[in-house]
Formats: C-alpha cells, sequence, structure tokens
C-alpha cells in the first residue's frame, strides 16, 4: 500500500491548525461528534456501495484523526508520537499469533485472549453512548468471546418468549424494564442468527416510511388527507400498499 501522499497530507493538516481561525480554535472536546459525523457518513456510503463517497469519507476520517493528533499534542495529552507509539504496542500486543509465540493460535483463541486479558471487566470498554441495538450486539458479541452466550437461534427464541411473557404479565412499574429485557433479548436473537438489530430495524423504519408516503400519495389521489380518515379506511389503504411495496 503506497502512502507517498502520507507526509504531504499531515503538513497539510498541520499548516490549517496553525493559520486557520476555525481549526485554530477547535479543541478535542468540540471535535467529539465531528468524528462521530464523519464515521456515519462513511457506514452510509459503505451501505449504498457508494464507491466515489467511500473514498471521500475515507479521506474526511483520516483528516479528523490527524487534526485530533495535533490538538492532543496542544492540549497537553500527548504528543503525536507517544500516541502513534501506544497504538502501535497494543497491536502488538493484541496480536501474538503475529508478532508473538502463539502461531497456532486459530480466531477463537484469538477473540477470547482480547477478553480474558482486558485489565477491566471485559464490558468496561463499551461506549454506552452508542446506538442502543449496536451496543445490545455489542454486549453479546463480548460475552460470547468467553463462552457466556446461547448455543443456537433457537435457545435465544425460547429465552424471547419467555421475556415477551414477562413484559405482558409485568405491572405498570416494571413494564418498562420488562421492555428493556425484551428488546435486547431480541438483539441478542438477531446476532445469534447472524444479523444486526440495528440494521434490521433501520429497514424497518425505511420501509414503513416508504409505505406511508405511499398511503398518503393514495389518501390524496381518493380526495382526503390522512387526518380525516378512519382508521379502517387507512387500514385498507395500507394493505394495498403493503402489497406493491
Amino acid at each position: 500500500m503506497g502512502l507517498k501522499n502520507l507526509n504531504d497530507f499531515v503538513e497539510i493538516i498541520r499548516i490549517l491548525r496553525e493559520k486557520c481561525p476555525w481549526d485554530r480554535q477547535q479543541t478535542l472536546f468540540s471535535m467529539r461528534y465531528q468524528a462521530l459525523e464523519e464515521v456515519y457518513e462513511y457506514i452510509e456510503s459503505v451501505e449504498k456501495g457508494d464507491k466515489r463517497r467511500i473514498v471521500e469519507e475515507l479521506g474526511d476520517m483520516l483528516a479528523v484523526v490527524i487534526m485530533l493528533l495535533f490538538i492532543a499534542q496542544d492540549e497537553g495529552v500527548a504528543d503525536a508520537e507517544s500516541i502513534i507509539e501506544n497504538a502501535k504496542n497494543k497491536l502488538i500486543y493484541k496480536h501474538p499469533h503475529i508478532f508473538g509465540d502463539k502461531k497456532h493460535w486459530g480466531i477463537n483463541e484469538l477473540l477470547m485472549n482480547w477478553e480474558i486479558t482486558k485489565k477491566e471487566g471485559i464490558l468496561s470498554g463499551i461506549d454506552t453512548r452508542r446506538p442502543s441495538l449496536i451496543l445490545a450486539h455489542r454486549i453479546g458479541e463480548k460475552a460470547s468471546r468467553v463462552g457466556f452466550d446461547w448455543k443456537t437461534p433457537s435457545d435465544v427464541l425460547k429465552k424471547v418468549e419467555e421475556e415477551f411473557y414477562e413484559f405482558m404479565n409485568s405491572k405498570d412499574g416494571e413494564r418498562f424494564s420488562e421492555l428493556g429485557d425484551l428488546l435486547f433479548t431480541l438483539a441478542q436473537f438477531a446476532r445469534k442468527s447472524g444479523y444486526y438489530a440495528e440494521d434490521a430495524l433501520k429497514s424497518a423504519n425505511e420501509k414503513f416510511i416508504k409505505r406511508f408516503g405511499m398511503l398518503e400519495k393514495l389518501a390524496k389521489e381518493s380526495g382526503k388527507s390522512l387526518k380525516d380518515m378512519s382508521i379502517e379506511e387507512m387500514d385498507e389503504l395500507w394493505e394495498k400498499v403493503k402489497a406493491s411495496i
């Protein structure tokens, strides 16, 4: 992989940090949501398979990371060399099957080692600010690496049924907690089935938006607005929409 332009790119970021009024006033705190936004834009480009945008968004993420290195140095967190050195050592430490004496390790041994060698608890490093369905998937994934998991999707489905029963029979003060348990278990069922619950819900959201737009269109064509229609009339149109989309 050729990286002959990387030094020039880093120099451009350094100049921006030094001379651009907007870049000069940025902090690690002020840049936190921009970093998140760039990641989401990259994810969207990958999901759409848009190669031109993937190139663009990878570049944007790279620019943000390098800018953050300069900002971290300016704020006295650490110099860029120390941050890179720490990252390098961490990669070497986490890959003893490449750089150490564990050449015989497969993927299962590797993933388990990543979890059991953490200095803190297995789940302590998870960022709870990420979307909750993604977080639930990640929690289940990490617990699974040390063997704490269901064996099959059918096993999880039994737990889903149990959680649904508990939710339906819960009292008002318990219902919120039971709903959370149900959603968490559904996320694990998706994981064990080879899906991301976040992706499934996103797809369902997009489908509903598309169908609802068609519902509004059909209502308008009939000379009515949705607010003037009965639920029975809307249900009748909804069935037509579902048959076509």
